[in-house]
Formats: C-alpha cells, sequence, structure tokens
C-alpha cells in the first residue's frame, strides 16, 4: 500500500543543513498495524508529515498504492491525502467553534460529498465511537477523551484506507489512552491500515510491527 524508497528530508537552519530523514525505505502492506517509535527530534514528526503527504522529501519516492506521488501537483496531492488518509492528532486539532458533528462533517465538505450522504456518514461514525448523543456540543463541552473520540469518528468518515495517529493518547489519562487505543485497535481489525507515530515503547507494543527511528534513520525495532 505504502512503500518510501530511499526519502530523505533536509532543512537549512541557519549556516547548518540539518537532515531530519536519511535514505529511509520501508514498506507497509494493506491492514497492517504500524507503530513508528522514537525519541524527540528523532525525525518522528518528519516521517509523520512525509507519510500523510503534508510535505515532501527533498530527496526518494513515495508510491500510494503502487502511485508514485513524487511531483504531483498541490491540488492532487490534497485529493488523495484527503480520500485515502484520516489524521488521528495528539491535541485533537478540533475547530472549537464547530460542534462534534460540524467537526466530522468538515473533510466531506472538502471531499463534495452532498449533504445527505454526510448527515449519514457523520451519524455512522459517531455511532461507532459511542458518541451519537454529543453531537451537538462544542469540543470545549467535552471531556479529553470524548474530544479524542471525535477527531477518531472525523478521520473514520469517508472510510479512507489509512489512519496515521500522532501520539493519540500523549493529552489522554492512562485510563482513557487505554480506552483510546482499544477503539483504534478495534477499528484496525475492520480493515483499516492504522500508523501510529509515539514515543511510548508500552503502546508501540500493541502494534502488529515496530519501526524505530533515530538521527532520522529508520531500522526494525528489536526489543533489548
Amino acid at each position: 500500500m505504502i512503500q518510501l524508497v530511499n526519502i530523505s528530508k533536509s532543512y537549512q537552519m541557519g549556516a547548518n543543513k540539518v537532515e531530519a530523514l536519511d535514505d529511509v525505505s520501508f514498506c507497509i502492506k494493506p491492514g497492517e498495524f504500524i507503530a513508528i517509535v522514537g525519541p524527540s527530534g528523532s525525525g518522528k514528526s518528519t516521517l509523520m508529515n512525509i507519510l500523510g503527504i503534508l510535505d515532501k522529501a527533498t530527496l526518494g519516492e513515495y508510491y500510494l498504492n503502487k502511485k508514485n506521488l513524487t511531483g504531483l501537483s498541490p491540488k492532487k496531492v490534497a485529493k488523495i491525502r484527503n480520500e485515502n488518509i484520516g489524521f488521528i492528532f495528539q491535541q485533537f486539532n478540533l475547530m472549537p467553534r464547530l460542534t462534534a458533528f460540524e467537526n466530522i462533517e468538515l473533510p466531506l465538505v472538502y471531499r463534495g460529498v452532498g449533504k445527505a450522504e454526510r448527515k449519514r456518514e457523520v451519524l455512522n461514525s459517531l455511532k461507532r465511537v459511542g458518541l451519537l448523543d454529543k453531537q451537538k456540543h462544542l469540543p470545549t463541552q467535552l471531556s479529553g477523551g470524548q474530544q479524542q473520540r471525535i477527531a477518531i469518528a472525523r478521520a473514520i468518515t469517508g472510510k479512507p484506507e489509512i489512519l496515521l495517529a500522532d501520539e493519540p493518547t500523549g493529552a489522554l489519562d492512562s485510563k482513557t489512552g487505554a480506552e483510546v487505543m482499544a477503539l483504534l485497535k478495534e477499528i484496525h481489525q475492520e480493515g483499516n491500515t492504522l500508523i501510529i507515530i509515539t514515543h511510548d515503547i508500552n503502546i508501540a507494543k500493541q502494534a502488529e510491527r515496530i519501526l524505530e527511528i533515530k538521527d532520522g534513520k529508520l531500522r526494525e525495532w528489536v526489543e533489548a
């Protein structure tokens, strides 16, 4: 499904050149549950942005479903991202002035989905995360765990193939984090490819495969 080939990403910081990713190559198969671990500054965020097609590599090629995305126009990339990838963030990234329903609906609006279909999809997603009764609530009226469930509902609405979760339990207490992880694993078992970016090895160990990034280099994680 996803293939990264010799991906490198560098930034110019004043007079210094920083290699955030250094010749990274790996594949993710359809339906896999992958965790990518690494300390702060290791290149996790850069890799997440590359995987989510939010940023472009300096060198290398990105294939999604055997299609080379390298060199595509920003408009085409945005369309592919909107249709294929659902994002879940540590800080939820919900629009504060929109209700739970409207937050979940937003990606479908951008996709040009009709109103009746949008309503059906949003209600199905709310039901899936157990928050059908919270559809008219603003984010400030929800707990952290409820906000993350709304973020998950937004991510799965429209049935994207890939869920990309950046520290999905990082802003939650341990009990709520465990509940969110249980929900993500249930959704993965329904067919989604799930990629979690985390610094927490206990979260990572719940995945089927762990990749470790350090100083911009990626390798399969091996327990000491």
